[in-house]
This record gives structure tokens, C-alpha cells and sequence, in this order.
């Protein structure tokens, strides 16, 4: 692996991809080649690391992990799509991503996304659906959400951002 050299988990290679794109995506003066071969390589880990996870959750007896049927294209299509937007504030934390900045503008296009609004925190997220699995609203604030997953912040335009690691 000569990108996501010793990158253990699915919520791991997110962020180190995340990272990379950030550095590298055409859209942000990266060259097409190594974006190409960052997005290689992110599939085939993505593939092992996702069987050894859902190998983990079959063999869990307490039920608390969970298998993923998430796919790597689906996570660098979202991110792909937030690079292009000008003025948002995007946060990886654990799996999720949380969308603040200037969103309003972006509305119909956050949604497009898939997408969606959180009243309570005023911030749009992302997550990957699993079938199955349960989700309940939690009353967690975003600094104890942060506590607890760690997070990276990426903010401004697709041309002219700025990276911020928190707890990471």
C-alpha cells in the first residue's frame, strides 16, 4: 500500500481518503493520475478491510457489531460532491459527516446527495443506510460526538480550503 500504508479500519481508510483528496482531487489543483491510483488502491483496501468488518460482526455473539453493506464509490461520491461546493464546512466524525458554512445556497444539492438536515444540531449530515440495522436520534451534542469519534473539519471552496484535525 503506498497511500493508506497502515490503515486498520473502515472509518480509518475515510479519513486518510478524505485527507488525500483534500491534497490531490483535480478539482483542487491535484493531478488525475495520482487521484486515479488513490482511488485504486482506496477500492481494493476498502474491499479487504469491509470483509474482515463484516467477517467481525458475524462472529460478535453480543450483536454489536454490525455487517456494512456500504461500497467505496459511495463514500468518494460524497465527498467528491462536497469539494465542488463553495463556502461549506465539512466534518468526518466516525463514519459520519456533519455539513455546516454556508449550506443554505447548497440546499437542493445537499439533498441530491442524499443528505439531510438535523434541527437540533443545525447542521446537515451524511451517513451510510444500513438495512437492518437500528438507529435511534441521539441527544448527543456535536462536542460529545467529537469526544467520542474524533474528528477532521475541512472548510471554504473547492480551490481554496483550509484542513483543521481535531482529536484525531
Amino acid at each position: 500500500m503506498k497511500f493508506f500504508a497502515g490503515v486498520t479500519s473502515l472509518d480509518e481508510l475515510k479519513k486518510v481518503y478524505r485527507l488525500l483528496a483534500m491534497k490531490n482531487h483535480p478539482d483542487v489543483g491535484g493531478d488525475l493520475a495520482t487521484m486515479k491510483a488513490i482511488n485504486n488502491e482506496h477500492d481494493e483496501l476498502f474491499d479487504i478491510l469491509k470483509r474482515q468488518h463484516n467477517a467481525k460482526a458475524k462472529a460478535d455473539p453480543e450483536g454489536k457489531t454490525y455487517a456494512t453493506t456500504e461500497t467505496p464509490e459511495e463514500f468518494r461520491e460524497i465527498i467528491e460532491t462536497l469539494l465542488r461546493m463553495d463556502g461549506l464546512e465539512v466534518e468526518l466524525c466516525g463514519s459520519w459527516l456533519w455539513i455546516g458554512g454556508e449550506t443554505r445556497k447548497h440546499k437542493d444539492e445537499l439533498k441530491a446527495a442524499g443528505c439531510r438536515w438535523s434541527s437540533k444540531k443545525a447542521l446537515w449530515y451524511w451517513r451510510h443506510e444500513e438495512s437492518g440495522k437500528p438507529w435511534r436520534r441521539g441527544s448527543h451534542s456535536m462536542e460529545e460526538i467529537r469526544d467520542k469519534y474524533g474528528s477532521q473539519t475541512f472548510r471554504g471552496a473547492a480551490r481554496a480550503y483550509q484542513l483543521k484535525e481535531v482529536n484525531a
